[in-house]
């Protein structure tokens, strides 16, 4: 039963290191399906198209549904000079064969150098497993530039992402209440948070 256990393991690394490759030099990151790359100033009409301007994508986040792609493009002007900056490591996630954004996966802070991550994906695309393959890759990324560990937390009643986060391998921690003071959403919730530590 052990030697089987590992025998999965194994192939499961290997099948994974063939299925998943990142281009650094292009900031590209690509899986068996997806292809995670840089956020250019052109996306932002899909951005607003796909989910930024979607309810149900927005329910449980810290930000309302956009109502203009006017404000989707403020976003994507903000997000390109935090990249500049060095602020936020950040990838757009498209379909292997499209360049269209169906998501995005970054890093939404960091604690002590530590860093939380988050993500969004369009609604169309749910139940597919993109998310929980993006994650995967996103986490093997941030490992390979030499992150220790990794956080991440979402809503208590958001089961979708708590689905991925725990297929992603993360472990609970605690639940945590926050009092939401932005002007994006004045609302507050209570949130599962998780970690996950690199293999030594």
């Amino acid at each position: 039963l052990v030697i089987g256990f590992f025998n999965i393991l194994l192939i499961t690394h290997l099948d994974y290191l063939l299925n998943n490759s990142m281009d650094s030099k292009q900031d590209t990151i690509k899986t068996s399906r997806l292809l995670l790359r840089k956020l250019k100033k052109e996306d932002a009409e899909a951005m607003f198209t796909n989910w930024d301007s979607d309810p149900e994508v927005a329910k449980y986040t810290l930000w309302k549904a956009h109502e203009s792609v006017i404000e989707t493009k403020k976003l994507v002007d903000m997000w390109l000079k935090e990249e500049k900056e060095g602020q936020v490591i950040r990838f757009i996630i498209t379909e292997i064969g499209s360049d269209e954004p169906v998501g995005s996966i970054d890093t939404v802070r960091f604690i002590n150098g530590v860093p939380e991550i988050g993500y969004c994906l369009s609604r169309k695309y749910w139940n597919k497993g993109y998310m929980s393959e993006a994650c995967q890759a996103f986490i093997n990324y941030l490992f390979e530039q030499g992150y220790k560990k990794i956080l991440i937390r979402a809503d208590v009643r958001n089961t979708g992402s708590l689905r991925v986060i725990e297929k992603c391998g993360f472990k609970y921690s605690h639940d945590e209440f926050i009092e939401c003071r932005s002007n994006l959403r004045p609302e507050s919730a209570t949130v599962s948070c998780y970690e996950l530590s690199k293999k030594k």
